[in-house]
């Protein structure tokens, strides 16, 4: 592959967004080429997509009429092509019904090739061509990787809402990075504690053909905590610290501990509540209480705004 074919430029890197939005992650080449030819290119080039089939509709090039037409196959020759009131039988030619589709394993494997991944085995897709697991990556002058994934369609709130309950079902120990094509205003992905989403676009070292640079994400990730005082909890993104109603930060140190706050603030946002044996069972705890599993200290800060419903615990202010 030359180096041209490798270059992706940001408008290039636009036109990635937009087709992953898409249901099927599809483009018209008569769409590419009429608005986006020089992105087009690019993505062509290289290898990002592919041939996925035929257009069945074009529009009309002798009718003057926006409206698509739908092709039909030719009789004779078996082309594809329509029928003009004005100018009778229209051949349409092959580069001008092709669909391509954004190549995902490609895409993948350029935006991570810069990663210090725990495993080569590649990512796993967890929502068939929506959600893939990445793997735990090398961060900076961190000690722990940190786990990454990357998912599409995040405009679209089903898509949003599956993928959040697979990011529930799968819960990782530490923050988890969540990269996506979806540009962050188009969002339907409500905010959970220790996730941070990133959109491609404000990360990618684009010298390095369109790699996503460990030290752009570091610092995105450093730079994520800034206490909302609008916010009646707020708890960083690796599930360390958490400040009710704008007080003293409540630190905490032990897996358990860290699970159980992000189990409790995720139910916060979602009005939810769970029984003490739920929160200790997920988190792996032993203790029997949620007393004892804080100690008295941590305790003494969070039952004023911890409680208990029928045996169900939730935030409450």
């Amino acid at each position: 592959m030359t180096s041209r074919s490798l270059r992706i430029d940001h408008q290039a890197l636009g036109l990635i967004s937009t087709i992953a939005d898409t249901p099927d992650a599809q483009i018209s080449a008569q769409v590419l080429k009429t608005y986006h030819a020089a992105a087009g290119r690019q993505l062509l080039a290289a290898g990002l997509l592919v041939r996925a089939g035929d257009n069945a509709v074009t529009t009309s090039m002798v009718d003057h009429d926006d409206e698509p037409v739908p092709l039909i196959r030719s009789p004779e020759d078996g082309s594809h092509g329509y029928f003009s009131p004005n100018a009778g039988w229209m051949k349409v030619r092959p580069e001008q019904t092709a669909l391509y589709r954004l190549d995902m394993p490609s895409l993948l494997s350029r935006l991570t090739t810069q990663f210090d991944l725990a495993s080569r085995y590649g990512p796993i897709n967890l929502i068939p061509d929506l959600l893939w697991e990445i793997g735990d990556v090398r961060l900076g002058r961190r000690v722990e990787r940190v786990p990454v994934w990357f998912a599409r369609r995040f405009s679209n709130e089903v898509v949003a809402n599956q993928i959040a309950d697979a990011a529930r079902a799968r819960p990782a120990p530490r923050m988890r990075i969540m990269l996506t094509t979806t540009p962050l205003r188009h969002l339907k992905l409500h905010a959970a504690s220790g996730q941070m989403v990133a959109d491609v676009r404000d990360v990618v070292d684009f010298a390095d053909g369109l790699a996503v640079h460990p030290d752009i994400l570091a610092a995105r990730l450093d730079g994520t905590h800034r206490p909302d005082p609008a916010e009646p909890l707020s708890l960083s993104p690796d599930g360390k610290q958490l400040i009710i109603l704008g007080g003293a930060p409540i630190s905490f140190k032990t897996e358990i501990q860290i699970k159980i706050i992000r189990r409790l603030v995720d139910g916060f946002n979602a009005n939810k509540r769970y029984s003490a044996e739920e929160l200790l069972t997920e988190a792996g705890s032993g203790s029997g209480s949620l007393r004892r599993t804080f100690g008295s200290l941590k305790w003494a800060q969070l039952s004023p705004h911890l409680k208990s419903t029928n045996g169900l615990w939730a935030f409450e202010f």
